[in-house]
């Protein structure tokens, strides 16, 4: 049965998921990188100001703000004491090989799937948007600051961006569509044990 069919797409047609890419993907990494130039634009400046409590916007008192910082590191900024000359290669063909891995993965969603093409453009974009920054500047621009007063004690999230926010989300999708939503679609009788008929 073709894909069409099968999925409710007219032949001849782009299937539904690649439109979900065209549309997430350009989207939300155009989001990253704009907000990015805002960041470096209007927070990096603020970074020279000589009151800790000027250096930085707040959004909601007590839990968020927006605060310029470069991780030259992975997440939780992890590798970022390693040279860049080792770092930079390692992260951008890291970067490379998981978006030709999600490109791949999209080709082979079922038809019909809606959430697995989010999510995957969701992680794409996310991938390329930090890809962007390490090309151009060998460092990841994260401007998103969460935090919650404790005891008079400030405890933040690690700063992110709107590529990281991407990639979490795009995570989460998928495990929630593995977790729940393959399980609701998959027919009754599959997870029954099959009876032995020849005892």
């Amino acid at each position: 049965m073709s894909e069409g069919n099968a999925s409710g797409d007219r032949p001849g047609r782009l299937p539904v998921k690649y439109l979900i890419l065209l549309v997430v993907f350009p989207v939300v990494l155009g989001l990253d990188l704009y907000t990015k130039h805002l960041a470096v634009e209007h927070l990096r400046p603020l970074q020279l100001r000589a009151q800790p409590g000027e250096r930085y916007l707040t959004v909601i008192d007590g839990f968020f703000r927006l605060k310029y910082a470069e991780n030259p590191g992975a997440a939780w900024g992890l590798l970022r004491n390693v040279s860049a000359s080792v770092r930079t290669p390692l992260f951008v063909t890291i970067a490379l090989l998981a978006m030709g891995f999600l490109l791949w993965f999209i080709k082979r969603i079922e038809s019909g799937k809606r959430l697995l093409p989010v999510a995957a453009s969701l992680i794409l974009a996310g991938a390329a948007g930090n890809l962007v920054d390490r090309l151009r500047q060998g460092q990841v621009v994260d401007f998103i600051d969460w935090y919650l007063d404790i005891g008079g004690r400030e405890r933040h999230w690690p700063t992110f961006n709107v590529a990281d926010a991407a990639l979490s989300v795009g995570v989460a999708l998928v495990l929630v569509e593995m977790i729940f939503l393959e399980r609701r679609s998959r027919p009754a009788g599959d997870d029954e044990p099959v009876d032995d008929a020849s005892g």
